[in-house]
């Protein structure tokens, strides 16, 4: 193993996974999973968002990266996040909004990402741990969580609850609609493959209009005193 082609650092929620960009991806894997087992302990049964830093990656270099890092270790990863959002609140934000859906005992989870042409119905609020990706629509009758990119369609409160709302850590849905009221974004790109900046934000009624904002102390309490 070199032990000089994998550092992790770590706050309260999350990991930031430094790597090698010299040597064979093969061989970084080998040196992930050997500086996780080492690590084991240390991080056991933490439920946690990672973000890797050092190299650029492929979506699937990523994924590989999760199942080694999992396979390796007691750590419960929620979300991979941008790496240069390494603040703790940005990574406190991610992983509550999860968990805080995760423990209603009417909410439903969902891992892995929606393509277009796929649509997911749910009677009950949603956790997904993925992308929606243009063309695809989520449809809850409670509120939807989107720990990843929300770029095609969105529909909460579907039985006609006005309270419910929308939240993803990249907000550029095609539409969004919120019981009976609905926004478009102003630009569509359907073939758009780029990774958007992430900054959580979250959609919800207000005066009989819907309102998309970045996630901030003074938007929860805005939204809590709504209900």
């Amino acid at each position: 193993m070199n032990h000089n082609s994998v550092m992790i650092k770590s706050n309260k929620y999350g990991l930031i996974v430094i790597l090698d960009d010299k040597i064979p991806f093969t061989d970084l894997l080998l040196d992930v999973a050997e500086k996780f087992k080492e690590a084991s302990n240390f991080f056991k049964n933490a439920k946690m968002a990672v973000s890797f830093s050092g190299r650029e990656l492929t979506r699937e270099q990523e994924k590989e990266l999760v199942s080694t890092i999992v396979n390796n270790s007691h750590i419960h990863i929620l979300c991979v996040i941008d790496e240069k959002k390494e603040d703790e609140e940005y990574y406190r934000q991610a992983v509550d909004h999860a968990m805080e859906e995760l423990k209603k005992q009417d909410g439903q989870f969902y891992r892995g990402t929606l393509r277009a042409g796929q649509v997911l119905e749910t009677e009950t609020s949603i956790v997904i741990i993925g992308d929606v990706n243009p063309g695809a629509s989520v449809i809850s009758k409670g509120n939807i969580v989107i720990i990843g990119s929300c770029r095609g369609n969105v529909y909460a409160g579907a039985s006609g609850n006005a309270e419910c709302f929308v939240a993803a850590l990249v907000m550029r849905p095609i539409q969004i609609r919120i019981a009976d009221k609905s926004a478009r974004s102003p630009i569509v790109k359907w073939n758009d493959t780029n990774q958007y900046r992430m900054e959580p934000k979250i959609a919800y009624m207000k005066e009989e209009r819907i309102h998309v904002k970045t996630i901030s102390q003074d938007v929860l309490s805005d939204l809590s005193q709504e209900k």
